[in-house]
C-alpha cells in the first residue's frame, strides 16, 4: 500500500482516489491521537499510516512519533469514531482521536493567548467545548507563574518551569473539565500547520 508524498498534495482539491486519479474535493484533517506511542504501545509510523488509511481516508501522512496523523477525507460527523474503531480493531487497544480540520489547526497554531509573554506553551485538545463552570474551576487552579486559558476546544497552558515541576498536569485538565484530553507542545502544532497547511 503506497502513500502520496504530502508535499505534492497539500490542498484538498488534490485528493487521490484509490486508482491514482483525482476525486471529488475532500477536507484536510489532523487526528491527534492519545497514547499511541508509549513503551507498552509502540506503533511504527508506517503501520499507523496503513491502519488509518484503512478507515477510508486518503493521502495519509504522520508528523513525528507522538500520534499526529494528517489526511484527506469527506466531511463526516462520524469520522473520528470510525478511525477510533479501526485503530482499536487493528492495534488491539483503544486510541482516542481528537479530530481537527486544517483550518482549525491553523487557527490554534496562530493563537497567542498570552501575547509576546508566553513561555513554554502546551495545548490540550478536547473532544467538545467544556462547560463554563468547569472552565472557571480549571483556570482557578493555575499557580503563578503558570497560566491557563480555554479557547473553544483547546486549553493553553503557559509555564516557565519544566512540566514535571508544575502542580498542573494534563490529568488535572481531564479531571476538572470532566473529559479526556491529549496534549501537544505549541511548537508541534505550529510546525504541523506550517508544513502541511500553509
Amino acid at each position: 500500500m503506497s502513500f502520496v508524498a504530502v508535499e505534492l498534495c497539500r490542498k484538498p482539491i488534490c485528493a487521490h482516489t484509490p486508482n491514482g486519479g483525482y476525486g471529488a474535493q475532500m477536507n484536510r484533517y489532523v487526528a491527534f491521537l492519545k497514547a499511541v506511542n508509549t513503551p507498552s504501545r509502540n506503533v511504527k509510523m508506517d503501520r499507523l499510516r496503513s491502519v488509518v488509511e484503512s478507515a477510508g481516508v486518503a493521502n495519509v501522512a504522520t508528523y513525528i512519533a507522538s500520534g499526529n496523523v494528517i489526511f484527506d477525507a469527506d466531511p463526516d460527523p462520524g469520522l473520528a469514531i470510525s478511525i477510533e474503531e479501526t485503530l482499536e480493531t487493528q492495534l488491539g487497544f483503544p486510541v482516542p482521536v481528537y479530530l481537527r480540520t486544517s483550518a482549525e489547526v491553523v487557527a490554534v497554531a496562530d493563537q497567542r493567548p498570552y501575547g509576546d509573554h508566553e513561555e513554554r506553551l502546551e495545548i490540550s485538545f478536547l473532544p467538545t467545548t467544556p462547560e463554563s463552570a468547569a472552565v472557571a474551576a480549571l483556570v482557578e487552579t493555575a499557580v503563578p507563574p503558570d497560566r491557563l486559558i480555554v479557547i473553544g476546544r483547546e486549553v493553553y497552558w503557559s509555564h516557565i518551569s519544566p512540566r514535571t515541576e508544575s502542580p498542573h498536569s494534563e490529568a488535572r485538565v481531564a479531571r476538572l473539565l470532566g473529559m479526556p484530553t491529549t496534549q501537544r507542545t505549541a511548537t508541534t502544532v505550529r510546525r504541523i500547520a506550517d508544513r502541511f497547511f500553509r
